[in-house]
């Protein structure tokens, strides 16, 4: 159960950490994205287990992306579970550049976590785990996946589709390969939605991990999925969102007549 919670936690930018592939086209897409507050129900085998809430804000031009747990339900309750990251950085030449990075996780009083400092001006991001202090190179644009998932916008209206990145997972750096699909017509919380559909690509393995981003609105992620076969299924979807100071108002369902393209998800 807490190695779910944690995992949910991490979903967000994990299922976005392959869109920083492909350098950016600035001319095709605002150098900079909108504040915005996206929170998401948790379910654990459809079952309702908590709630999350991302907020993206900026004052002056540094910008702060930070998730949190809350409103914890039945077990998850019990054990007190607790989560919450937060990246912290500038956007320069169309992408966000962290400065820093912190993940902290928690249960039954139970601390664990990690935390990233860069140092782009060496090339160097130092990591602090449950392994010690490690130093790992930035080249290749590797990130953390929370602060990888400030850079999907962009991409993704560039169209990208086959993308294979390195990731940045405590103390060391792993390669993921994800596959993006455009212009899925996507009912959720929110209404029908115009969305890109993005999956990891995994080799002999029975885990599944996916996440549709909304078209219209920056791109913000709309639900995140990862299940493994005969096994768990943990969902995030989007209960309501508030882009630059304007609360997105629920629309109608999607039409019937395109219900082979839609996702339900409500």
């Amino acid at each position: 159960m807490a190695h779910l919670f944690k995992l949910s936690f991490l979903l967000p930018g994990v299922l976005s950490a392959g869109l920083q592939a492909a350098p950016l086209n600035t001319e095709e897409t605002p150098v900079v994205p909108r504040d915005y507050i996206a929170v998401y129900q948790v379910l654990r085998n459809n079952k309702n287990v908590a709630e999350v809430t991302i907020s993206l804000t900026h004052q002056d031009k540094l910008w702060t992306l930070h998730g949190f747990t809350h409103d914890m339900r039945g077990l998850a309750k019990v054990l007190r579970i607790k989560g919450s990251q937060t990246a912290i950085g500038k956007w320069e030449n169309g992408r966000f550049l962290p400065d820093e990075f912190k993940l902290s996780f928690s249960l039954l009083g139970y601390k664990t976590g990690w935390n990233a400092h860069y140092d782009w001006s060496s090339g160097i991001v130092t990591t602090n785990a449950k392994t010690g202090e490690t130093q790992l190179p930035l080249e290749g644009s590797a990130f953390d996946p929370f602060s990888l998932s400030l850079n999907i916008r962009s991409l993704l209206a560039q169209n990208q589709t086959g993308m294979t990145v390195n990731v940045i997972d405590e103390d060391k750096i792993e390669n993921h390969v994800y596959q993006a699909v455009p212009d899925e017509l996507f009912d959720s919380a929110l209404g029908c939605l115009r969305t890109t559909r993005l999956s990891r690509i995994r080799e002999n393995s029975k885990r599944t991990s996916l996440a549709w981003y909304a078209n219209d609105h920056d791109y913000i992620p709309v639900q995140m999925q990862h299940s493994k076969k005969k096994g768990n299924k943990l969902e995030l979807k989007i209960i309501s969102l508030e882009v630059g100071g304007q609360k997105v108002k629920p629309t109608d369902p999607c039409a019937t007549d395109d219900r082979e393209n839609i996702i339900a998800t409500r």
